[in-house]
């Protein structure tokens, strides 16, 4: 997405030392992507999923951890008194553990990552539509991405806040519809896909 954002910049620049007259006509505007995945309701939800995920995947590990922790102190109790045979078993039941701990600790790793890629993909398809409704209705031309390359941008050049509004829209408006009247309500069910 930077390289985009990167890519973009230049053309803008090439743009506008191309000619005043094609500036001139240029509409632009910024967007915060991140302001977005962080604030927004999908965003949010994601976020506890992932956090919910996290705290499950942290028990186990810490529940590995405990074991190996009791296995290591038996060892460290016992150490004279046990025999070759024992201390032996005894070592390599804790290296199995700590075998196991390392296992748990790059799988949960690696699933956290996925499901950050996943979240992060299904908001950012909500968002889409979101864009080109503001990018339509404002009649923008080019939209730069925030953190990718903008060094300065005017703020109210900032569609953020206006995408944001359009993506929590229908969680928030679905209730206050139910008593408008139901020719306004009909359509949009319809265009959403996700009501029956």
């Amino acid at each position: 997405m930077r390289k985009v954002g990167i890519i973009l910049v230049a053309a803008l620049i090439t743009a506008i030392f191309a000619g005043t007259s094609l500036a001139e006509g240029l509409r632009v505007a910024v967007i915060d992507m991140n302001k977005i995945l962080n604030e927004s309701d999908a965003g949010k939800a994601a976020k506890k999923k992932m956090e919910a995920r996290y705290e499950e995947l942290k028990k186990k590990i810490d529940g590995t951890q405990e074991e190996a922790r009791k296995i290591k102190d038996e060892i460290d109790k016992q150490k004279v008194m046990l025999g070759k045979e024992k201390l032996k078993e005894k070592e390599d039941a804790l290296q199995a553990k700590i075998n196991e701990l390392r296992e748990m600790t790059q799988q949960g790793e690696q699933e956290m990552q996925a499901r950050q890629a996943e979240f992060t993909r299904e908001v950012l398809k909500s968002v889409e539509s979101k864009i080109e409704a503001v990018v339509k209705a404002e009649k923008i031309d080019l939209v730069l991405e925030k953190t990718a390359g903008v060094i300065f941008s005017n703020p109210s050049m900032d569609i953020s806040t206006r995408v944001l509004a359009l993506v929590n829209e229908p969680g928030k408006a679905a209730p206050e519809k139910k008593a408008a009247p139901e020719k306004k309500a009909a359509p949009e069910k319809k265009g959403s896909g996700g009501g029956r």
